[in-house]
């Protein structure tokens, strides 16, 4: 009785992992958790802040000591034992723009990761996408092969009356065979898509899951997209407009290496023999404005203002193409849609009129077999063709969303 229970929870565990539904929200928030690329992000941005959290550090202090001052001829009591400290100050300002340096270098990390994120996001919603087309190809190839058997059966009561050819009955049977492989081949797609997601989502590939079939069809067509709002909303211009102001911090810390940097020192000397004890204290200060030491900082000034000049057209170029691209999406949405549209409408109605035409009259014996296939495969690829355009509207979609960062 036990052996019986165990084996029943384990037949309920396993239907529930196999009936288990992921939105595409639920992909995403695993994508989000999980995916080794993302999580290297944020370990990058906590080194930054790390390194960040030390940028106000000052140098090591220095400490000497051993003999000052002190004869090779011991005899004469002259010489002393000295002790030296030293300490280097570094110029609050310099510390401070170091700090800020520092601290900015992971917010263009933490862009970096949302432009990733976004790219993973659309690569799920591709496989998510295609997987939905591939269950409704499902669907049809079944209907299409419940139509096909009833076909077969019919002309199979004809033949004996000699109201059908065997070999039109042969190429029936032959037309369920290939329906039968297309099946299976969509079956191994759709295993694919599951694997791909899985893949994606970071967990073991073979994890069963379905997907909700349900979907919206967005008026992107219609949008206004100008180029401040693909400047607001795309992550990779983010990072760059970081990177312009990390390298214009970068030119404030170099700038701030005109600055002078101070120290102390004091030495304390016990003089041997009766000569007093003595000490010095002396303070420092760094010239970092004479000509062979401003050179390297001015040559870094001048290179880095170049750099922000290089990022500025990079962002320019990013918008330019995204304009563009936005634009031929918007177009090729609205040309689809229209494609979408008239199957749904009109080829898909009319060729389902010709099918229930051809069947009355193959009933009626004013048609023969033939014809009657010819419609059904006319009716099976119309609606598997309506499917493929259906797939490339939605895949439209996650190309303006991705491109959009929606």
């Amino acid at each position: 009785m036990k052996k019986l229970f165990l084996f029943a929870l384990l037949f309920i565990g396993i239907s529930f992992a196999q009936s288990q539904v992921l939105t595409i929200d639920s992909v995403k928030a695993i994508i989000d958790k999980q995916h080794p690329d993302l999580a290297m992000y944020d370990f990058q941005v906590k080194a930054y802040d790390a390194y960040a959290a030390g940028a106000k550090s000052w140098d090591a202090p220095q400490i000497g000591t051993g003999l000052y001052m002190t004869p090779y001829n011991f005899e004469k009591n002259m010489g002393s034992y000295m002790i030296e400290l030293q300490q280097m100050i570094p110029n609050p300002s310099k510390l401070k723009v170091s700090q800020k340096y520092m601290q900015t270098m992971s917010s263009v990390d933490m862009q970096n990761k949302k432009a990733e994120a976004n790219s993973l996001y659309s690569l799920a919603k591709t496989d998510y996408a295609e997987w939905l087309v591939l269950k409704k190809k499902k669907t049809v190839l079944a209907e299409s092969e419940e139509l096909l058997n009833y076909i077969i059966k019919v002309s199979e009561i004809r033949y004996p009356y000699e109201q059908e050819k065997l070999n039109n009955i042969y190429k029936a049977k032959a037309s369920l065979g290939e329906l039968q492989i297309m099946q299976l081949t969509i079956d191994n797609e759709i295993q694919q898509k599951q694997i791909s997601l899985n893949t994606l989502m970071n967990r073991d590939r073979n994890t069963a899951f379905d997907i909700d079939t349900n979907y919206t069809i967005k008026n992107y067509e219609t949008e206004i997209v100008d180029t401040t709002s693909i400047s607001t909303s795309r992550s990779d211009i983010k990072s760059i407009d970081q990177e312009i102001k990390l390298s214009q911090l970068k030119q404030k810390v170099e700038w701030n290496k005109r600055l002078p940097d101070f120290g102390i020192r004091y030495d304390n000397m016990f003089a041997f023999g009766t000569a007093p004890n003595q000490f010095s204290i002396m303070g420092m200060i760094t010239i970092p404005i004479v000509p062979w030491s401003s050179k390297m900082y001015k040559a870094n000034i001048t290179g880095l203002k170049y750099e922000v000049l290089s990022y500025q057209k990079q962002r320019e170029s990013l918008v330019n193409e995204a304009s563009g691209e936005i634009a031929s999406l918007q177009s090729q949405i609205k040309s689809k849609k229209l494609q979408v549209e008239l199957y749904k409408k009109n080829i898909i109605p009319a060729l389902e009129k010709n099918y229930k035409t051809t069947l009355l009259a193959y009933d009626q014996n004013t048609e023969d077999l033939f014809s009657v296939l010819d419609a059904w495969q006319s009716l099976k690829l119309g609606k598997i063709e309506y499917l493929e355009q259906f797939k490339d509207l939605l895949l439209l979609q996650v190309a303006f969303e991705k491109l959009t960062e929606r």
